[in-house]
C-alpha cells in the first residue's frame, strides 16, 4: 500500500509539470506517513544523512572545474586544437564539431555545458560554411552525450556513491574507451557526410601554427591527466584529484590564459552552487525515496520476479536496457540514476553482473534522454542555441543515435571492450 501511494503520487505530481526533486520529495514524504518507523525528524535525518558525504565534495569540485573552464576560454582552444587533428579530413567542419565535444567532454563532464560552450561557436560556423542548421545541431547534441561518459564524468561519481561499493576511478576508467567509441561512431558520420554532401576541409595551417594550437589546448586537456593519472596511480582520491583539478582550473584561466578574472569569480561560485545545490537536493530527496523502496522490499520483488520470468543474463540485459531508455525518455540523467541504481542492484548481484559493467551500462544508456523530446535537457539548450524545432532534428538525429545504440549493445553484451582498462589498474577482477 505504502508502495502504491509513493508511485502514485510521484506519477501525477510528474503528470502536472512539478520539478522531480519536490516530485520525489513531497510523494516520499505523505508515502512515510503510513510507516510505523518513520516520523518527521526521521525524514529529516534521512536527508541529511543522505548528502552528508565525504565522496559528493567530488561531485561539488568537478562542477565547479566545469563552470570554470567552460567560461575560461578552453572550449575555444579546444576547437582550435581538433581542427589541427581532424581539420583536412573530408567534412573539416564537421569533424573539429565532434572532435571538439570529445575533448571538451574530458575538461567538463555535462552534456548541457558541451552544447551550450561548444555549439555556440559550431553550429553558427558549420551553417556559415554550407552545412543545414538540422544537421550541425543534430552533430552537436549527439556529440555532447559524450560529456557524461568520458572522464571526469559527475554521473559516473553519482554512481559509485549511490552503489556505494565500487571504485570511482575503475568507473572514470570504464567509461573512457565507450566515450570514445560513440566519438569514433560520429566522426564516421560526418567523413560520410562530407564526401557526400559538403567535401570541403579547413585551410591548411603552417607548423608553427599547429604546435601553439597543441600546446595551447593541450593545457586544457591536462585537467584530464591529472585527474586520471592521480586516481589511478593511487596518490589522490576522486575528491582530492576534483579539489587538485579546481585549483589547476582557477590557475589556467586566471594566469595563464587570463580569461577569467577576480571580478567574475562570484558570478561563476554562484553558477556552481546553483547547479550542485539541484543535484544534492535531489539526493537528500531521493534518499527518502530509496529507504521506502527498501523497506518494502521492492528491489529485492522485482529481482526475483525478473529471475521468475528468465534466468538468461542476455534476456536480463535487454531487460534493463529496455527499463533504462524509456525511463530517460521522461526524466533527466541523474535523478533516473539516483532513482534506478538502488533497484537494480539486487538484479545485477543476483546475475553476477560486474557492478562497474551495470554501471556504464545506466550512464552509456541514460544518455540518450539527453537529446531525445520529452525531456532532452540538452536537446532543449541545442534547439534554443540554433532557433530550430524538436521535429526538424528528428529525422538527421536517427542514424547518430543508430550509432549511439550499436554502442550500447557492444558495451552490454562484451564487456572485455571497456574494462580492460579497470582491470589494468586493478580497480576490477
Amino acid at each position: 500500500m505504502t508502495v502504491l501511494v509513493l508511485v502514485s503520487i510521484f506519477v501525477v505530481l510528474m503528470l502536472i509539470g512539478m520539478p522531480i526533486a519536490f516530485a520525489i520529495g513531497i510523494a516520499s514524504a505523505i508515502a512515510a506517513m503510513s510507516m510505523d518507523v518513520m516520523t518527521n525528524m526521521t525524514i529529516v535525518r534521512r536527508m541529511i544523512f543522505g548528502i552528508n558525504s565525504f565522496p559528493l565534495l567530488a561531485v561539488i569540485f568537478f562542477v565547479f572545474t566545469g563552470v570554470i573552464m567552460a567560461n575560461g576560454g578552453v572550449a575555444g582552444r579546444l576547437v582550435r586544437l581538433a581542427e589541427v587533428i581532424v581539420g583536412r579530413l573530408p567534412g573539416g567542419l564537421g569533424q573539429i564539431n565532434v572532435m571538439s565535444s570529445m575533448l571538451f567532454g574530458g575538461v567538463s563532464g555535462s552534456a548541457v555545458a558541451d552544447v551550450s560552450s561548444i555549439g555556440r561557436m559550431m553550429i553558427e560556423a558549420m551553417e556559415k560554411d554550407g552545412y543545414t542548421r538540422r544537421f550541425a545541431t543534430s552533430l552537436t547534441l549527439a556529440s555532447a552525450t559524450m560529456g557524461p561518459i568520458i572522464p571526469p564524468s559527475i554521473s559516473m561519481i553519482l554512481y559509485a556513491y549511490i552503489a556505494g561499493s565500487v571504485s570511482v576511478g575503475g568507473l572514470l576508467l570504464a567509461g573512457l574507451t565507450p566515450g570514445l567509441m560513440i566519438g569514433g561512431g560520429l566522426l564516421l558520420v560526418a567523413y560520410v557526410h562530407g564526401r557526400l554532401y559538403h567535401n570541403t576541409r579547413t585551410p591548411p595551417l603552417s607548423t608553427r601554427e599547429k604546435l601553439w594550437r597543441v600546446v595551447d589546448g593541450g593545457l586544457g586537456m591536462m585537467t584530464l591527466v591529472i585527474i586520471l593519472g592521480g586516481i589511478t596511480s593511487g596518490v589522490f582520491t576522486a575528491t582530492e584529484a576534483g579539489a587538485i583539478a579546481a585549483v589547476y582550473a582557477l590557475f589556467l584561466t586566471m594566469v595563464i590564459y587570463r580569461e577569467v578574472k577576480v571580478k567574475d569569480l562570484p558570478g561563476l561560485m554562484w553558477e556552481s552552487i546553483c547547479t550542485t545545490a539541484v543535484v544534492l537536493f535531489l539526493i537528500a530527496t531521493t534518499s527518502i525515496f530509496t529507504f521506502i523502496l527498501t523497506y518494502e522490499n521492492v528491489p529485492q520483488w522485482i529481482s526475483e520476479n525478473i529471475l521468475h520470468l528468465t534466468d538468461n543474463r542476455y534476456l536480463v540485459l535487454l531487460i534493463i536496457n529496455i527499463l533504462l531508455l524509456v525511463t530517460g525518455l521522461f526524466i533527466d540523467l541523474t535523478p533516473a540514476l539516483i532513482m534506478l541504481v538502488p533497484i537494480l542492484l539486487p538484479l545485477a548481484e543476483a546475475m553476477g553482473i560486474d557492478l562497474i559493467h551495470l554501471g556504464v551500462i545506466m550512464v552509456v544508456n541514460l544518455t540518450f534522454g539527453l537529446i531525445t523530446p520529452p525531456v532532452g535537457t540538452a536537446l532543449f539548450v541545442g534547439c534554443r542555441i540554433a532557433r530550430i524545432s524538436m521535429v526538424e532534428l528528428v529525422r538527421p538525429l536517427m542514424p547518430m543515435l543508430g550509432i549511439m545504440f550499436v554502442v550500447l549493445m557492444i558495451i552490454t553484451y562484451f564487456p572485455a571492450t571497456f574494462m580492460w582498462a579497470p582491470r589494468m589498474f586493478g580497480f576490477a577482477p
